[in-house]
């Protein structure tokens, strides 16, 4: 039976900071792994092979399971293997009862204790080695959130991606090189992140601030079908909302979504893009909108709702749009004079078995998408929907029907 492997964190102090426990490991090893910062702490001496670790970890799992029975194996990693570390890789590899882990002190302990705030109730995660998008998204709106960070951008690149969602009420706590002799801590306002480039070795801490009106002590009024009444819109003029009994068929549209954002394309004040986003809190939900006055309601709205995946773009599509990634699932709301553009859109965009979803009141729009979609070798589905909410009238209930409203479903061929 072979020796257990020993998978040992280190440090800023190196191996200095070992224990007694972890020292005797490593002295006696035969083989060492490590990433080339952590092999250049170990003196070359009696260690038989050393195996720096890259992108090889699949290399790395092969060679320590047919390690041989007398073989002592080591495998060094930063701060706590098991927070994000090589640590997970190994047991999920190799199983639980082949390592043995002698933790140090971590980035993530050392950067909320240098910040004063606890962690155990904060939102943690790592954006090294990992889809930043995917990563962020189910953070958005946390109010205290930890982050193992890729390079010395990621701050600034975090930062981005939080305020083009409206998230502007953060602290940030930008922590390098911890527990070195170079440490640094540098406090400073969300805003004042981006463009800014940091040592390469950073963790970054965010805490929300109290008084944030979508704070924990005061709820926000999150659903995915909210009352008509309870959107922020122009007190006169035209609103430009899908009403409440129409979203609610709308948004059952949207199922089994292939991976990928959602588009809303003439979101006005976002009834069904603020649903959207709150149905699928884990994906990215872009708005269109080209009003600078629905713009207003519709980031209020956003904000009202907590939304935060939501991404508001000011302008037309198809234009607006034309840097962005496929979309897996589009709502067309609002056309406008550009339906043939849209659909241009739509039909050159969308991934294949991608979901469209729109909603029409004019006969002639809805005849000319239905005919476009089947020229491209679609099938869609047409439903026609008439709400009459109930009133009183003279003490008696009667029914004021709404203007109908026809709801076209499509996907595209794979």
């Amino acid at each position: 039976m072979s020796r257990p492997i020993h998978v040992i964190g280190l440090g800023a102090n190196g191996i200095e900071s070992l224990s007694p426990r972890a020292k005797q490991a490593l002295s006696a090893a035969t083989f060492l792994a490590g990433g080339n910062r952590h092999l250049a702490l170990v003196e070359p001496r009696a260690i038989i092979e050393r195996f720096a670790v890259t992108n090889n970890l699949n290399a790395l799992v092969d060679r320590l399971r047919d390690r041989g029975p007398d073989e002592r194996c080591v495998v060094l990693a930063s701060g706590d293997p098991l927070c994000y570390g090589i640590g997970v890789t190994l047991q999920r590899a190799l199983g639980s009862d082949q390592l043995e882990v002698e933790p140090a002190l971590c980035s993530l302990q050392l950067a909320f204790a240098r910040t004063t705030q606890s962690w155990h109730d904060a939102a943690i995660a790592s954006i090294h080695g990992r889809p930043t998008a995917s990563v962020l998204i189910p953070l958005l709106g946390a109010p205290k959130i930890g982050l193992f960070t890729q390079d010395g951008s990621s701050p600034a690149a975090v930062a981005e991606f939080f305020l083009e969602r409206g998230l502007d009420d953060y602290q940030a706590w930008v922590c390098e090189d911890l527990g070195s002799s170079s440490e640094r801590v540098t406090p400073l306002e969300i805003q004042d992140l981006p463009h800014r480039r940091f040592r390469e070795l950073n963790f970054l801490v965010l805490i929300r601030r109290a008084d944030s009106e979508s704070s924990p002590g005061s709820p926000p009024l999150r659903s995915s079908v909210p009352a008509d009444d309870r959107f922020a819109r122009p007190a006169s003029g035209p609103v430009l909302l899908t009403h409440q009994d129409v979203r609610s068929v709308v948004l059952n549209r949207f199922e089994d979504i292939r991976p990928g954002p959602i588009w809303d394309l003439g979101a006005g004040l976002g009834g069904v893009a603020i649903g959207l986003a709150n149905q699928f809190p884990a994906r990215d939900v872009v708005a269109v909108e080209r009003s600078p006055t629905q713009l207003a309601y519709l980031q209020e709205n956003r904000r009202r709702f907590a939304a935060w995946n939501l991404r508001i773009i000011h302008g037309t599509a198809p234009a607006a749009l034309a840097d962005e990634p496929a979309p897996a699932a589009v709502f067309v709301g609002g056309s406008g004079s550009q339906l043939d553009p849209i659909l241009d859109l739509v039909l050159a965009r969308l991934v294949p078995e991608g979901l469209f979803v729109a909603n029409f009141v004019g006969l002639e729009n809805l005849a000319r998408t239905l005919e476009r979609l089947r020229l491209e070798g679609w099938s869609p589905t047409v439903t026609q929907l008439q709400v009459s909410p109930g009133q009183d009238l003279a003490g008696l209930t009667t029914f004021v029907p709404q203007r109908p409203v026809w709801i076209v479903r499509g996907r595209r061929p794979a």
